[in-house]
């Protein structure tokens, strides 16, 4: 124990947990954590089921704490995120175990697959539903989208959040709201798919408590300034992370 307690306040320690809070900052404000974590990880030299297992730890515990602040202030009605709650926890753990049954391209193609299409899907979205920062009427949600990125996100996840994020945006909720809400999604999905893989045995807790710890600094910072982006920045940023998404696999893939 006391060696593992030196580990996490190492050189590397402080290293991981800057990584932990830059992904978990960009996770919050824009559902791109995977793009700063995932690829920081690899470069470190820990293996592609590994990584997910830890980005799913760092992600669920940071979400976890701002399920616990926006409960708190009453932003979010906890009562009307537990149906997708559930479904994504289903969908989470449903990624896992796929993903254990999968090699490192196959993943990729199928990151590569998902993200080109969500791509073209925002590319193509009204922008009343990005840029509108108080939509007069919200549109009638089901439970079959979350499910289907939860299962994504257990699997590898790169972007799930952005998934979500956008999923909320076309069902004319604000941006602030949508962000907000993928943190109650991204917390059940992430949890029932990281418990999968601790049940593999797959889990490095030398990467993944720094990592995590980073994490809930970032989304605390990351709930702060969410407020002030404004919704010309979203028009703009979201189909750029998205691109910038989908080179990053598309590199992985070729190298």
């Amino acid at each position: 124990m006391e060696n593992l307690l030196l580990e996490w306040l190492s050189f590397d320690g402080l290293i991981l947990f800057g990584i932990g809070l830059l992904a978990a900052l960009v996770g919050v404000m824009f559902g791109a954590a995977g793009f700063v974590l995932l690829p920081s990880l690899l470069l470190v030299g820990i293996p592609i089921h590994a990584t997910v297992a830890i980005n799913k730890f760092a992600t669920g515990i940071s979400s976890f704490s701002t399920v616990i602040v926006l409960t708190m202030k009453k932003r979010v009605d906890l009562k009307k995120m537990i149906p997708f709650m559930l479904i994504a926890a289903v969908g989470g753990i449903s990624g896992a175990f796929l993903a254990t049954r999968l090699s490192e391209q196959t993943m990729n193609i199928v990151a590569c697959i998902v993200l080109i299409v969500m791509f073209i899907f925002v590319i193509k979205s009204n922008k009343k539903s990005v840029v509108n920062e108080q939509p007069e009427i919200e549109e009638k949600t089901t439970l079959i989208a979350p499910f289907l990125i939860g299962i994504y996100d257990g699997g590898l996840g790169t972007g799930s959040a952005l998934l979500n994020i956008t999923y909320f945006l076309k069902k004319q909720f604000s941006y602030v709201m949508a962000a907000e809400m993928t943190r109650f999604v991204m917390f059940a999905s992430c949890t029932t798919a990281f418990l999968f893989y601790l049940f593999y045995g797959i889990v490095n807790w030398g990467v993944a408590v720094p990592v995590a710890v980073g994490s809930i600094v970032g989304s605390q910072i990351g709930l702060k300034i969410i407020p002030y982006l404004k919704g010309k920045w979203i028009e703009i940023l979201l189909p750029i992370i998205f691109f910038l998404l989908i080179v990053q696999v598309i590199a992985d893939l070729l190298f």
